[in-house]
């Protein structure tokens, strides 16, 4: 997972969004507003409304490859995926940037996933209701959950790329940003569990997808036209699982990939620009 790139809105999409929201916000009790949040947005986010035609659009646009989840970089985004879930946040259920486009695969088992640190306390606390109950309004508090429209989720973990193609946390464990990075990869989206072993295989094909088009782009540098070299430099970076490209320019750049892959430490110095795209 990569912070992802800012993609903006027409402004009357904007304004559309802020209508809905409007209708949302009227009610005076939080159990009114969020299960008005939910009927709302289920009314709206449709095939052929306007709005929600042009806010997928502009997801996809943020998205790796052809449409791939925001979050597991594999599976194909076709659900547009609230942040902040709209149960408990019924004042972000129409709010651009609590957007990101993701696979029912992990859409679904985050659903209504959500813990903050108390703003009061600083105390850690999950704040969505068993499955079954109604949700309750959360404590005012900062969101535990890496978001990548505004956070790079590589600066709390680190994907390694010598075998396992799992991701490990970065942070000292038992600070905020362990607790954030384990809630992330490991809680709600389950990045490294066994049950989405095809994720971690995906990955480590990724890299040897990555090294081939990289070695390809070196072997034709010289006898290519550039538009034709241009050309396999956006298809390598439209790849599924760019988090993958990501660790191999940031693990050269540290000086780690020479420890454990030569090859890939030589196509590096052969293509420095590489480490731009």
């Amino acid at each position: 997972m990569i912070k992802l790139p800012t993609v903006s809105l027409d402004q009357s999409v904007l304004d559309a969004l802020a209508g809905f929201q409007a209708n949302v916000d009227v009610f005076p009790s939080f159990a009114d507003r969020s299960a008005k949040a939910k009927t709302a947005f289920k009314t709206q986010n449709q095939k052929g409304k306007p709005t929600f035609d042009a806010i997928k659009l502009a997801l996809t646009k943020m998205c790796a490859g052809a449409r791939r989840c925001v979050y597991c970089e594999d599976s194909v985004a076709d659900e547009v995926e609230h942040i902040h879930p709209k149960d408990l946040y019924p004042e972000k259920v129409f709010v651009w940037s609590n957007y990101v486009y993701a696979c029912g695969s992990c859409n679904g088992p985050k659903n209504n996933q959500f813990a903050v640190f108390r703003t009061d306390t600083g105390a850690y606390q999950q704040v969505n209701q068993p499955k079954g109950q109604l949700p309750i309004e959360p404590p005012p508090g900062e969101a535990v959950l890496i978001n990548p429209r505004t956070e790079n989720p590589l600066n709390f973990a680190l994907l390694d790329l010598t075998g396992t193609f799992k991701f490990v946390i970065l942070k000292p464990a038992g600070s905020p940003g362990y607790q954030r990075a384990s809630y992330t990869f490991d809680t709600v989206l389950r990045l490294n569990h066994v049950e989405r072993e095809f994720l971690r295989q995906g990955r480590q094909e990724a890299y040897g997808d990555y090294k081939a088009r990289l070695r390809e782009y070196i072997y034709h540098r010289d006898d290519r036209p550039q538009a034709q070299l241009d050309q396999m430099i956006d298809q390598l970076k439209k790849k599924n699982h760019p988090t993958v490209w990501r660790e191999m320019q940031r693990q050269y750049t540290m000086g780690l990939v020479i420890k454990f892959d030569q090859d890939l430490h030589d196509l590096f110095d052969l293509a420095p620009e590489a480490l731009n795209w």
